[in-house]
C-alpha cells in the first residue's frame, strides 16, 4: 500500500485522490494487507463488502459510508 499505510487510510487516500480529479466519480474500493486487516472507502454512494476467513463461523458484512 502507498507508503506503508494501513488499509483504512490507504483506501480513504485513494478515493480522495480519485475524487479530487474526478468530482463526479461514483465508486468504491477496499484494501487488505498481508495480515488480513481490511477497510473500504467510497465516494458518491454507500458501499458494502463481505469478509470471511477460516477463523470465522459466518460471513461478516461491512457498510462503508461516503466521505
Amino acid at each position: 500500500m502507498r507508503l506503508g499505510m494501513e488499509p483504512k487510510l490507504a483506501a480513504k487516500d485513494a478515493i480522495s485522490r480519485i475524487a479530487r480529479k474526478y468530482p463526479n466519480f461514483i465508486g468504491a474500493l477496499f484494501a487488505v494487507n498481508r495480515n488480513g486487516t481490511h477497510a473500504g472507502a467510497c465516494h458518491g454512494w454507500t458501499f458494502q463488502y463481505s469478509v470471511r476467513n477460516p477463523g470465522m463461523n459466518d460471513v461478516k458484512v461491512f457498510t462503508v459510508h461516503p466521505q
